[in-house]
């Protein structure tokens, strides 16, 4: 922790700035993903 502070402190919000943006983005697809997943399994029983 220490070594972190250690660095100048704009690197360092950027790399955390990066890692939030690709969880955030991370967790935007597995939405999409489960909502679509959703939709198709609900076309296909509905068939049924």
């Amino acid at each position: 922790m220490h070594n972190l502070l250690q660095r100048d402190l704009g690197s360092s919000l950027l790399s955390i700035t990066v890692i939030v943006g690709w969880l955030g983005l991370f967790f935007v697809f597995l939405r999409v993903l489960t909502i679509s997943l959703k939709k198709i399994l609900e076309a296909i029983f509905k068939k049924s």
